[in-house]
């Protein structure tokens, strides 16, 4: 991300940025597997492209929980059924669905991000 769209964040989103750039980088240097939180790198992952406006698909969103697919489906099945998340289907491509948080979970991510 350039220093000027970087600029236009809220504050909620630069936070997540910097808290799942962290948990990446952390994984770097100790390896992958001894940090597991796949529902909080999915729940940052979807309130990062929700407040930049990308779509993420559902494979999209199990590499970023930096998990096995079946481990990031089970934990995507978790958080829809707490309505945090909502799975839509690929109107263009039936192959493809996208994940995007609910209205419920992009509401607790900001308040949480924001300190409140």
């Amino acid at each position: 991300m350039n220093a000027d769209a970087a600029a236009h964040l809220t504050k909620p989103t630069a936070r997540a940025l910097g808290i799942y750039g962290n948990r990446r980088r952390r994984a770097k240097w100790f390896g992958p597997d001894l940090f597991g939180e796949p529902a909080w790198d999915i729940l940052l992952d979807l309130f990062i492209a929700t407040e930049t406006g990308k779509q993420i698909s559902v494979t999209s969103a199990c590499i970023g929980a930096a998990v096995p697919l079946t481990t990031a489906l089970r934990w995507l099945a978790m958080l829809e059924t707490r309505c945090l998340i909502v799975r839509e289907n690929d109107d263009k491509d039936a192959r493809r669905s996208y994940v995007r948080l609910s209205d419920l979970g992009r509401e607790l991510m900001t308040q949480y991000l924001s300190g409140a």
